[in-house]
């Protein structure tokens, strides 16, 4: 009996992997696919213990303007990305908790969206960082 209920976790442990891997390709085709279609692409997660999580996926032009959505919002590894147009239109430069739940955003949702604005100033302060050091001159002097 003790065997039965080792082998049952093991296998369930295994098929949690197995498709914890499956839905990880699958996000990673999807974000692959967007950025070829639409360009840009800002990624925010929120992550939940009681609530489901989400990921949201903005695509943003070269203003920073949201112009597609989706979002992936559940408890288990069958969740799937559906689109999202409350923000299309929105700079996300400019979204706060006050515009998130005025356009009617749950609470993951929102975190979601913060956290997507967030990765995404912080990814253009690296570039800047970046950009800033390739641009100093070298000294040579005293070599």
């Amino acid at each position: 009996m003790l065997y039965a209920l080792i082998l049952l976790a093991v296998v369930a442990w295994v098929l949690q992997l197995v498709l914890g891997m499956r839905q990880l390709r699958r996000f990673q085709h999807h974000v692959r696919t967007l950025r070829a279609a639409k360009g840009r692409v800002a990624i925010g997660k929120s992550k939940g213990r009681i609530l489901a999580g989400a990921i949201m996926l903005l695509c943003i032009d070269e203003a920073c303007h949201i112009v597609y959505g989706e979002v992936m919002q559940g408890f288990t590894v069958f969740a799937r990305f559906r689109p999202f147009d409350k923000l299309n239109g929105l700079s996300l430069l400019a979204l706060d908790e006050a515009i998130c739940r005025a356009h009617g955003l749950d609470r993951q949702q929102a975190k979601a969206a913060l956290s997507a604005r967030k990765d995404y100033l912080d990814y253009e302060a690296k570039v800047q960082e970046e950009g800033k050091d390739a641009k100093q001159p070298v000294h040579t002097e005293g070599l």
